[in-house]
């Protein structure tokens, strides 16, 4: 007990780190085992009745707009809606305005916008009951963010030493060459994340569900965690091709793999925010989102790998090799995300295409 007490407050980040995580599985299965939810179909001038475990609600579609923009391009969806709490004493009738991205709450449900009649005398509207799930989860998320900020402020961990081993017994010059390409190299990937970004971001019209400012975000965080982890794959390359710069080039991957992970982690975490706010739901495992979170495990296990050598035995020289084959084939599911689940798979995520 006294050890590992000693190594969390070494390592806080770390451990706070594996926390968050934690937290947001234990949501997630929260949100499994004890949240409702569903749809439900309003037309115009017509009651529909929800029978609910917590509670009986009568919802009354009040009205129904398509708003456009001046060149007749949809930009939002707007519903208002009408409810009574027949679980309620006194019955009273209570309204509400739910837009796309913006649901509407009442008490612990939300309401968001899912579909629309051809007439636009209906609506589909997604409902869902998970306070606790939600809460736990968008803790996680917030310990999350924390820990990746606090990681990189602790003094003891492998990302240091990397750091360092990197400019050991050397001189001052080369000291200040290396800094210099590590420098170098972070500016170049976030350049190339920025014209990735602009590529793959849908111009306009955009649907109404990408009019929010999270879309820039995620998709900027995710493709700075792509072009990183191209540049840790073309390391695996050369590894293999220059066994002289082998140790050199496995340690530069293992930097860059730390901040990769992160923006990765960071990317799908906003992404689940995202979702939530539009579709009623979090994590829904659509094929784009479920194979970031298999491409996420993926790293992490090449992040683990030093370790997992140590506890067997693996000496240095095919550690190096099996970590640049590792990275290699690791981008094959960064590829497949990206390509892909876009082209074969489709979902939620197909107006990407």
């Amino acid at each position: 007990m006294p050890s590992l007490l000693s190594s969390m407050l070494s390592k806080p980040g770390t451990w706070l780190l594996h926390i968050a995580l934690t937290t947001i599985l234990v949501g997630a299965c929260v949100t499994h085992f004890f949240g409702e939810q569903g749809e439900i179909h309003l037309r115009a001038d017509h009651a529909e009745s929800l029978n609910l475990k917590r509670s009986a609600l009568s919802l009354f579609l009040w009205d129904f707009q398509v708003v456009y923009d001046s060149d007749n391009n949809p930009v939002d969806y707007i519903a208002d809606l009408r409810l009574l709490d027949r679980g309620r004493q006194p019955l009273k009738v209570d309204e509400g305005t739910l837009r796309m991205n913006k649901p509407l709450k009442y008490h612990n449900w939300r309401f968001c916008q899912s579909n629309f009649d051809s007439d636009q005398l209906g609506v589909t509207l997604r409902y869902n009951y998970d306070p606790w799930g939600i809460g736990i989860t968008y803790t996680g998320y917030a310990l999350l963010l924390i820990a990746m900020i606090a990681f990189f402020f602790q003094p003891r961990t492998r990302f240091r030493a990397l750091l360092k081993s990197l400019t050991a017994k050397r001189s001052n010059n080369a000291v200040v060459l290396q800094r210099s390409g590590l420098t170098a190299l972070a500016v170049i990937a976030i350049i190339l994340a920025i014209i990735m970004t602009k590529v793959v971001t849908p111009k306009p019209p955009l649907q109404p569900v990408l009019q929010t400012p999270l879309l820039g975000i995620h998709v900027s965080v995710i493709m700075l965690a792509y072009t990183l982890f191209a540049i840790i794959a073309i390391n695996g390359i050369l590894g293999l091709c220059m066994p002289k710069r082998r140790e050199q080039l496995m340690h530069l991957s293992q930097i860059l793999l730390y901040p990769a992970e992160f923006c990765l982690m960071a990317g799908i975490f906003i992404g689940a925010v995202w979702a939530n706010m539009s579709w009623g739901r979090y994590w829904g495992w659509d094929p784009k989102e479920t194979w970031a979170l298999i491409t996420m495990l993926v790293y992490a296990l090449l992040l683990h790998l030093p370790w997992l050598a140590g506890k067997l035995k693996i000496k240095n020289e095919k550690l190096r090799i099996t970590y640049h084959i590792f990275s290699i084939v690791a981008f094959a599911f960064v590829l497949f995300t990206y390509f892909g689940v876009t082209y074969l798979l489709g979902g939620l995520h197909s107006y990407m295409n």
